[in-house]
């Protein structure tokens, strides 16, 4: 009986193994296919980004004010991100704000340079 059952449980509990990560599956937990933003979103993206950061204390509040520049996509080490400018006269730290973002709208890096 101990032999049934014990037996019973293992064929039952193959399944909770076959996840992502495990067996063949193809599930890594993210997508390979994520959607890209358009152009037209980065904006609002960058945005959302420059609250954070002045939330994070990494921006004066200044930049709550500033004025979106363009987006456009650029290559770096072969990889192609958006690339968010702001504009903010009244930035302590500087006038123009590059946002990194990667094409599906991920932060990627932020800073003064565009560099």
């Amino acid at each position: 009986m101990k032999f049934f059952i014990l037996i019973t449980t293992l064929v039952l509990s193959i399944n909770l193994y076959a996840g992502p990560g495990h067996g063949h599956s193809h599930g890594h937990g993210h997508s390979h296919g994520a959607t890209q933003i358009p152009k037209e979103k980065t904006s609002e993206v960058g945005r959302l980004h420059i609250r954070r950061l002045i939330k994070l204390g990494k921006l004066d509040k200044s930049w709550n004010d500033s004025s979106f520049d363009k987006s456009e996509k650029k290559k770096f080490r072969g990889n192609t991100e958006w690339v968010v400018t702001f504009d903010n006269e009244k930035g302590v730290k500087g006038k123009k704000l590059y946002i990194f973002l990667r094409l599906t709208g991920q932060f990627v890096a932020a800073n003064f340079t565009g560099k």
